[in-house]
């Protein structure tokens, strides 16, 4: 049996990965590139090698870079071998990879929103239903602020991904959840009062009740259209 490194060591080693896992996701650090030597990031973060092997393991883990025994490490291709636990990270990163991975995210939006509303159509009992009514009277509210619209909204899709049955999907919603509620204020445009139109939630509901699976799936399309257009003119 491995012993485990003492608490110390792994909070090193943690602070070093991360500090790391920080220059990757950025672009300091390009794919492909060799990381120092163990000797130089020991000496650089004063720490021994063997915290310094730690931090390795854990970006190897993340899928950020590839250990080579007796050869260098070097950083892998992020997009294609990092994990969705790194999403998040990825889309604070800024420039054009931030960019970009909001983009992608949007248009991900889109069509899991038209999906999981189509299937709603399909399968939704009557209870779901009533969940789905709720939801918009609540989004319907005038008064309700930004923040609050946009946990609405997340809930009514959560609702729609639970009705659609498709457990891949439950657990892909849960780190789309995560990217929205780290950093809400960057999604809040999408939520002002000359953006954001209940009208789209309404439609769909009475498009799932129904059992129009095209209508309601328009419905959430046109809704996470929004968010793109915003994304066009550069202010979301």
């Amino acid at each position: 049996m491995t012993p485990r490194p003492a608490p110390a060591r792994r909070n090193i080693a943690e602070r070093i990965a991360r500090t790391l896992r920080a220059s990757i996701v950025k672009g300091r650090l390009q794919p492909g590139e060799a990381l120092p030597s163990e000797r130089v990031l020991a000496e650089k973060y004063d720490v021994n090698r063997s915290s310094v092997r730690e931090a390795m393991k854990r970006l190897e883990g993340w899928g950020l870079v590839t250990i080579r025994q007796g050869g260098a490490t070097r950083v892998a291709e992020v997009l294609l071998d990092a994990g969705l636990s790194l999403l998040p990270e990825l889309l604070e990163a800024g420039g054009e990879l931030g960019l970009g991975i909001l983009h992608d995210l949007h248009e991900l939006r889109g069509l899991l929103l038209g999906w999981s509303a189509e299937q709603a159509a399909l399968k939704a009992d009557a209870a779901s239903i009533a969940r789905l009514e709720q939801l918009v009277r609540s989004l319907s509210e005038p008064r309700l602020k930004p923040a609050a619209l946009q946990s609405l909204d997340y809930d009514f899709f959560e609702q729609l991904v639970l009705i659609s049955g498709n457990q891949l999907l439950v657990l892909f919603a849960k780190v789309v959840r995560d990217i929205y509620f780290r950093a809400p204020e960057r999604f809040l445009p999408m939520y002002r009062a000359d953006v954001f139109d209940p009208e789209h939630h309404r439609r769909a509901v009475a498009a799932i009740k129904a059992k129009d699976p095209r209508g309601a799936g328009d419905a959430m399309r046109a809704h996470a259209a929004s968010a793109m257009s915003l994304l066009r003119k550069g202010q979301a």
